[in-house]
């Protein structure tokens, strides 16, 4: 008997319009005796409740630390929140997995586009073995290394939204090549997971990017405060102006987003007890001397330090060191950060200048195009899969994400029967609205309440539902229940057999985009379906 273990994430997501159309407006005779202007205030009711930035300087700026805290999370940066959640909740489970942290991820298509696009760059594959799922890059690349890539996306891809930009590249230069040094100083103290140290690094300063990205008037106050008082330390202007500086703004915002304990123990400056927590302040202190110019005094001050750290040759060092600075630069334009990456210190001004970047990265489509090239290339991975033996539900995901990705569905499920065979569950989705199909799909699948998924299990046969001129048969077992979770829109379903048992069933459908199902798409589904229960009947016998 296998045991199925399948954890579901609710994916943010981010409405695609139909603002509040609020009507506020101050009757005139009473904006005449208040000496008021009369103002209308429906624009701007519908651009606050929908969410645009452009009106976040109308707003009470917020008091103390704790409020900026909550304005950052609810106002400026509720993306990368959920994401860093979301990761973190994967993290920190006893029973998480790395396909547990591929869904996750699966649940939002730009960041699977840009996992890919990094997953196959020269610094994370130098082999060139071509990754085209996310649950092929979580086997290849390991589960902390994903989840690295994942959460230094969300960082630049908030982050390059916001204002101020100069100030928010800056930062997130300081931090990538603090954090490729901080890694590489881990590495060679033999650490357990450097990939912890990177993300705890490129954090390190998140308050900083975070405030300048958007906070508004309050940012532009404290800039200001900053070009009329220079020599002054940075800590002093920002505990004047703001009443905190930018390192309590990290640590609250990492206690309140759950970013980790080493995070916290470095800005808390507990390196003394927690060498890792000293690999994080160490290259964050080696990236900003390097701003100087590598040959000043302090650098070489700090190269020592870390030759006597990690029992290492100076010489040795300081090569090591500058290399990581290149790689620092590759790492941050990959990442989407071309600006950023190009006021990397890199020794010599040795780069290379990589596609994409803040202006030039393309948005996922809301909708993806069949491409049958993907299709090929996840059904050759899967049959690589077989030969490191997967558990089941790596190949179920890698299935799902074949149909979701490959074939341009909107939604695809599997479906778990329980073991009374007398219920038919959903149990993992993916695409739009995923966690509301999931739920709704709860099917009885016994004789006395026939429906057309009870029946493709007695059938063993895939089936398309609601296509034109389908049989008087079929139209019956369309239930209002199958409608419902349908929202009567054409679907396919196929079913899930383990030594000649159906344990479940596949269903896809593009009913959120309302764009038709055609018969090359029903004979890729019933493709994928028949390769996943050709591997999964291979994984029963090994």
């Amino acid at each position: 008997m296998f045991r199925f273990s399948f954890m579901c994430y609710r994916a943010y997501v981010l409405s695609g319009g139909g603002a509040l159309n609020l009507k506020i407006d101050l009757p005139k005779a009473y904006c005449e005796k208040q000496d008021l202007p009369r103002v209308d205030m429906n624009e701007t009711a519908t651009r606050e409740i929908s969410g645009d930035p452009e009106v976040a300087h109308e707003k009470a700026e917020p008091r103390g630390l704790s409020g900026w805290v909550q304005r950052l999370g609810e106002s400026g940066m509720p993306v990368f929140a959920h994401t860093a959640r979301d990761i973190s909740r994967v993290s920190d489970s006893r029973e998480s997995s790395a396909s547990e942290l591929a869904r996750v991820v699966l649940q939002d298509a730009a960041m699977t586009a840009k996992l890919l696009r990094v997953a196959n760059s020269p610094i994370f594959n130098p082999m060139g073995k071509t990754i085209s799922t996310v649950s092929r890059a979580v086997v290849l690349l390991g589960f902390q290394e994903v989840r690295s890539i994942c959460l230094s996306i969300a960082v630049v891809e908030s982050m390059l939204k916001g204002k101020q930009k100069q100030h928010v590249i800056e930062e997130m230069a300081r931090s990538f090549h603090a954090a490729v040094q901080a890694r590489s100083i881990a590495r060679k103290r033999k650490d357990t997971s450097p990939e912890e140290v990177f993300i705890a690094t490129l954090l390190y300063h998140l308050g900083d990017m975070a405030f300048w990205a958007f906070a508004g008037d309050s940012a532009s106050r404290l800039d200001s405060a900053m070009q009329q008082r220079p020599g002054e330390k940075r800590e002093t202007i920002q505990r004047d102006v703001l009443g905190f500086v930018f390192r309590e703004l990290t640590l609250g915002l990492s206690r309140e987003w759950k970013l980790g304990e080493l995070l916290e123990q470095a800005l808390e400056g507990k390196t003394d007890r927690n060498p890792r927590a000293g690999s994080v302040t160490l290259g964050y202190e080696l990236a900003l001397a390097s701003e100087k110019g590598w040959n000043d005094p302090q650098v070489k001050r700090l190269i020592e330090r870390i030759a006597e750290n990690l029992y290492m040759p100076v010489d040795e060092v300081t090569r090591l060191v500058k290399r990581n600075a290149e790689e620092a630069a590759d790492t941050a334009s990959f990442y989407g950060a071309q600006k950023a990456s190009q006021l990397i210190p890199v020794p010599g001004d040795k780069r290379e200048t990589h596609l994409g970047g803040e202006d030039g990265e393309p948005d996922a489509p809301a909708f993806l195009d069949p491409d049958p090239m993907l299709q090929l290339t996840i059904l050759r991975e899967l049959s690589t899969l077989m030969e490191s033996k997967p558990d089941f539900n790596m190949v179920l995901e890698m299935v799902l994400e074949g149909m979701y990705r490959g074939i341009g569905m909107d939604r695809t499920l599997f479906a778990l029967r329980t073991p009374d065979h007398r219920l038919l569950l959903g149990r993992y989705a993916l695409g739009i609205d995923n966690e509301q199909l999931r739920s709704a799909f709860k099917f009885e699948t016994v004789p006395q309440k026939p429906n057309l998924f009870n029946h493709v299990i007695e059938s063993r046969e895939s089936t398309w539902a609601g296509q034109d001129g389908g049989n008087g048969i079929q139209q019956q077992l369309l239930t209002p229940q199958v409608l419902d979770v349908s929202k009567g829109a054409p679907f396919f379903v196929t079913p899930i057999e383990i030594c000649n048992k159906v344990i479940g069933v596949f269903y896809a459908d593009r009913q959120p985009s309302g764009r038709s199902l055609d018969e090359d798409s029903f004979t890729s589904f019933k493709h994928f379906a028949q390769q996943g229960n050709l591997a999964l009947a291979y994984l029963n016998r090994v």
